[in-house]
């Protein structure tokens, strides 16, 4: 998805990637990840967001392994099961600082 409907940040996308529980520890989630990252650079995107809910310590290492860095935390902006969340912020820049 586009990060924001304004024109300046049209070099910048969102990524939320989900992978159903039985199918996981397969590497499809690195395949899928893989193949939107290499579209969004061929696309011409200069950085890609990705939020990730709860403290979800395995999407985080996905990302990391392809390059995102963590650059924020929002604190409290989620809820799920009755429970408030942090959602951390987490950026790909292509062929720049963290890319």
């Amino acid at each position: 998805s586009m990060w924001s409907d304004r024109c300046g940040y049209c070099d910048t996308a969102e990524i939320s990637l989900y992978v159903k529980e039985e199918y996981r520890s397969r590497g499809i989630g690195r395949k899928l990840l893989g193949a939107i990252l290499k579209k969004g650079e061929n696309v011409g995107l200069h950085t890609v967001m990705a939020r990730i809910a709860g403290a979800n310590q395995a999407s985080i290492h996905l990302l990391e392994a392809s390059g995102f860095v963590h650059i924020g935390t929002m604190r409290e902006v989620g809820r799920k099961f009755g429970r408030l969340l942090d959602v951390d912020l987490m950026q790909k820049i292509f062929g720049g600082s963290g890319g």
